[in-house]
């Protein structure tokens, strides 16, 4: 089940409503995770980068279940460069880039901010081409591993194989 936000910050940012949901879900034996999206645009800019890194940490905090932060439209992207170096970012590069584009009062908070991106590494994107259908597999592929999906699922035992003395050969090689 996806319920979809679009634009909708102050859901989980400023109100309990999504904080309530996702309790009541999970109260319900549901396994949720959050796919917090940020469209490739941002990556262009280190000031807006840097405000959605922290607006996914936010989230992250207040809604207190795994988390996969996923970088869209990247097939759209106009500075590809930009891309590459902001997946994982350096974040001694991010402070520099910060202080040129910030009064020098705000340079302590620059590096107050990079030092949180890179201590706690918590916020890295998965990039999302739609029209790439192993894109899609990747980042539904991070979902699933976030909630641990199919790990309740039976094993497989010899005897179920054919049984034999566990052999190369009883499991088909």
């Amino acid at each position: 089940m996806i319920f979809d936000c679009p634009g909708q910050i102050e859901l989980y940012s400023h109100v309990s409503v999504f904080r309530t949901l996702v309790e009541f879900l999970k109260g319900r034996g549901w396994m949720v995770c959050v796919v917090y999206c940020l469209d490739s645009h941002f990556v262009t800019d280190a000031t807006k980068y840097t405000a959605g890194v922290l607006q996914t940490l936010g989230a992250m905090v207040l809604l207190e279940v795994p988390h996969v932060s996923v970088l869209t439209k990247v097939d759209i992207c106009p500075d590809r460069d930009a891309l590459e170096r902001l997946l994982i970012p350096d974040a001694h590069a991010l402070r520099r880039e910060l202080d040129t584009r910030m009064p020098g009062r705000l340079h302590k908070l620059n590096d107050e901010v990079a030092q949180v991106i890179d201590e706690w590494s918590m916020v890295s994107f998965v990039p999302l081409d739609i029209r790439d259908e192993d894109s899609i597999a990747t980042v539904l592929g991070h979902a699933d591993m976030s909630i641990q999906f199919g790990e309740d699922a039976d094993v497989k035992v010899a005897d179920e194989f054919g049984g034999g003395d566990n052999t190369p050969e009883d499991f088909g090689f």
